[in-house]
Formats: structure tokens, sequence, C-alpha cells
């Protein structure tokens, strides 16, 4: 039997049972794998207004921190990710879409992650994933020139940043300077 508990960080699951423990988000798309995920499907029993009870399926999709730097540290403890349900998310170096799919579902319908990727290639990728999830805003645009796409990208609550440059530190304070909230997180 497979039991799928709240992780500290809401928006995230601990899966026990099966196989081995691992982490997952809650699906914004049931019956849509992004990248050949195993997906979980559970029975949650929901108590109505009127004192009746009713039994939902809920899809959820594991989360590999071997492919994920934001999973794994997840998994290794860090203190915040500074991202929730309704959090606005601006993702440096999206790549193909499969760690930007599973933050649009810790954020969730209310949420929205604005994933910026320069390349064309890992970019068309973005678009197609983001086709199925309207929470997920694709930028096919360089992270080092934040002005050519702040008119699409509001003010967000966290940047993260996953991009393989030797001025990351760089690139994350100018999109900061644009983008980021008082009090808003960076994750790097």
């Amino acid at each position: 039997k497979v039991i799928i508990e709240p992780h500290r960080h809401p928006g995230v699951f601990v899966v026990r049972g099966g196989k081995e423990d691992g982490i997952a988000t809650r699906n914004l798309t049931p019956g849509e794998s992004v990248y050949g995920e195993k997906r979980i499907s559970v029975d949650e029993t929901v108590k109505n207004d009127d004192g009746t009870s009713s039994t939902t399926k809920v899809e959820y999709r594991m989360w590999n921190p071997f492919r994920s730097k934001l999973c794994a540290a997840i998994a290794g403890g860090a203190d915040d990710i500074y991202m929730r349900p309704g959090s606005r998310v601006l993702y440096l170096g999206g790549a193909s879409g499969t760690s930007v799919s599973h933050v649009a579902d810790v954020v969730g319908p209310t949420g929205y992650v604005y994933a910026v990727e320069f390349s064309s290639r890992s970019g068309r990728d973005l678009i197609s994933m983001a086709s199925k999830r309207t929470n997920v805003v694709p930028i096919v645009e360089d992270a080092r020139q934040p002005a050519r796409y702040r008119m699409i990208v509001p003010m967000v609550d966290v940047i993260f940043a996953d991009v393989a440059q030797p001025d990351q530190a760089r690139i994350v304070a100018m999109n900061a300077n644009w983008f980021l909230k008082v009090g808003g997180g960076i994750l790097i």
C-alpha cells in the first residue's frame, strides 16, 4: 500500500511504501506524463459540507532528485524553497521543462512559472510541455537580457536559477533587479 503525505514544503509530497520512499508532486494534468516519470494514483476521501464524504482519484508524479537540482535540494533538507501553491516563479534555465513541470505542479493552478530558456532546441520542448500546463509561460530568450522579456514577466516571489554559465550570479542579480519582489527568495 502506498501512502502519500504532505512534505513540509507546501505543494510537495512524500510517497511511502512501494519499493522505496520518494518525493512527488500532485499532477496538474492527470493522465499526462511529461518525461516518462512514474505516476501514482490514489483514492482521496474528502468530507463534504453536508457531512457525507466522497472519494476522488488523485494522481501524483514521482520527482527524481538525481534528475532535478530543486528536488535534490528538497531531499537534502533545504530550509525553504520559497515557492508554494499560488507563487509566481521565474525559472532561469528551463531547458526542456522536466523540472519546470514539477514546479508548475507545486505552484498549482493559482500560481505561475515563467520559464526562460536560451536554446531554441530545448525551448521547443519547453513550449510543447507548456501547451498542456496553462500556468507555465515559456520564454525562449537569453537570461542575460531580462529587458527583452520585461513585458511578459511580472514581479515574482522566487527566482530559481539553473543556468550553466560562469556569470550565473550576475545573471540572477540582473533578473532580481527587474523582477524579484521585496522579501522574495533566490535559489541557485
